[in-house]
């Protein structure tokens, strides 16, 4: 189709061949440049990586088409200037017949757009049996043009969808690898897996998001919806879990202070038995209070809570702690008890052999230490309470009898 006044017998002049040559190959620059700046965008990029489904995919099928028709339009377009440029350049002073061919070349309608089969049943005898379309270069340019800002408006759209999207997406995101961190710290096998159905979700949206960014951005899509109550229930998790951190923190702590004392008890209950086994080699006594025996069974009990953490049953779990810390605080009084009553023995001892002493030293301060009968009295009290075994009950009535006749000086003149 003949533009701009062209009329065919009137072939261009050698100058405005020239000319027109060398502005239609700027055209080419141009339109080459933004052909290429156009696939290099990354919302390009991904459109044609990532797999498109719902209205995006359809609306891009329709897109990418026309885009590889624009290179199609656009090679025609340049083979068209080079066949023109190789007439153009075969000598200085082209000759008429080659400014006509270069004339057609470049003002008439020297680019095929499609060509198509004559149906038979359409056909006549004398009629061809393809038809082509065609156009000249600067229709061709103009519908270029189009069909480019076409792509570019529907590149952008995408690209503005998939922005908005993930500037709600990915706070959302961040949150959830917070959970995901604080979960394996925790190492909660159910705060773990409800974590893990939470990421699915995520990601599954996510995925979408990839997917059709246009349709997830239209009038009634549940992006927002969803995404909410993903948040949502990431929020209610994160205070779940930490609840359970502060409980788990908790319970470390106290369990370290019920394990001090349940090896306090335990080392009470050995000094029970070692004070025991002392007492019988040095002192003389038919019987002695029974030993605790109460560490393995409380040790058991604290085992017992850490099944419950691993459980989760974190209510039942203080309840069970705090009454071991009360059974332990009564184990180790009692234990303490004992262990008193049987090293009370042997300090008793000490305590009446040092009576004996002090009361030898008041006697010979009275000059009469050694004079009888009050060395024979200082005599059975002391071979009793250096004995082994002592018997205590004689010990102390022997001290007894020598305390009095000690204390009796003191009515008497020194001697």
């Amino acid at each position: 189709m003949p533009q701009h006044g062209f009329n065919p017998q009137a072939p261009l002049t050698r100058e405005a061949v020239d000319a027109e040559l060398e502005r239609l190959r700027a055209d080419a620059g141009r339109v080459s440049d933004a052909l290429v700046e156009l696939t290099e965008y990354n919302a390009y990029k991904l459109l044609e990586s990532a797999p498109l489904s719902g209205l995006t995919a359809e609306r891009w099928q329709r897109v990418s088409g026309k885009i590889a028709a624009l290179w199609d339009d656009f090679t025609a377009y340049q083979d068209v200037l080079n066949r023109a440029s190789e007439i153009r350049g075969r000598r200085v002073k082209p000759r008429p017949e080659e400014l006509a061919a270069i004339s057609r070349l470049l003002r008439g309608e020297s680019i095929t757009l499609s060509t198509k089969s004559v149906a038979l049943s359409e056909r006549t005898l004398l009629g061809p049996a393809t038809v082509s379309v065609t156009a000249t270069l600067a229709q061709t340019l103009d519908r270029m043009n189009t069909e480019y800002q076409l792509a570019a408006d529907f590149i952008a759209q995408a690209e503005l969808a998939w922005n908005r999207l993930f500037a709600a997406a990915d706070p959302v995101q961040e949150r959830l690898k917070a959970l995901i961190t604080t979960a394996r710290e925790m190492g909660e096998r159910s705060v773990t897996t409800a974590v893990a159905g939470l990421g699915d979700g995520y990601a599954a949206l996510r995925r979408e998001v990839f997917a059709d960014p246009l349709g997830l951005s239209a009038a009634g899509s549940t992006f927002a919806g969803r995404l909410a109550e993903i948040d949502r229930q990431i929020g209610e998790l994160a205070e779940a879990a930490a609840y359970q951190a502060d409980l788990r923190a908790d319970y470390q702590r106290g369990t370290e202070q019920l394990r001090r004392l349940i090896e306090r008890i335990d080392e009470v209950e050995g000094a029970q038995r070692s004070a025991s086994a002392s007492v019988r080699e040095r002192i003389l006594i038919q019987s002695l209070p029974a030993f605790t025996l109460q560490a393995p069974a409380l040790r058991a009990r604290l085992c017992a809570l850490d099944a419950l953490r691993d459980q989760g049953q974190w209510a039942r779990l203080a309840a069970e702690a705090e009454l071991l810390g009360d059974a332990l605080d009564a184990a180790l009084a009692e234990a303490t008890r004992i262990w008193r009553l049987i090293a009370g023995l042997l300090e008793r001892r000490e305590e009446l052999r040092g009576r004996l002493s002090a009361y030898r030293v008041r006697a010979a301060r009275r000059g009469a230490a050694e004079s009888q009968p009050l060395e024979a009295y200082y005599q059975t009290a002391r071979e009793l309470l250096w004995s082994r075994p002592c018997d205590l009950a004689a010990a102390t009535r022997a001290l007894a009898v020598y305390q009095k006749a000690v204390l009796a000086l003191d009515g008497a003149p020194p001697r």
